[in-house]
């Protein structure tokens, strides 16, 4: 899906493990990311370059993010069910925006 320019919205699906490098890079405009509890891994650049995104939430599940997986917009809000950054995740794995730790759903 990368540089796809139509692309508005991503529903990770159960079962799913793991984001590839690059794999939604560039979508500039996707707004909304929706992971199931299944993933365990989002790799380098996986949402870089997207634009407009403006809110994705990570579940704990997710143990290793990679270089700049989420970079590119400054309005975004990142939700990480994690209480901190997990050792899995590389230094450089956000670079904008907000990032909300210890979330829970209110549902």
């Amino acid at each position: 899906f990368y540089g796809c320019s139509n692309l508005a919205s991503v529903n990770i699906l159960d079962g799913v493990k793991g984001i590839g490098i690059a794999a939604f890079a560039d979508c500039g405009s996707l707004k909304n990311v929706n992971l199931s509890n299944s993933l365990t891994s989002i790799r380098d650049y996986a949402f870089s370059g997207c634009s407009s995104l403006i809110s994705i939430k990570i579940p704990a599940s997710v143990t290793s993010i990679g270089f700049f997986a989420i970079d590119g917009s400054y309005s975004l809000t990142i939700y990480c069910e994690a209480p901190s950054k997990p050792d899995g995740w590389v230094e450089d794995w956000y670079f904008s925006g907000t990032i909300i730790w210890n979330y829970k759903d209110k549902n």
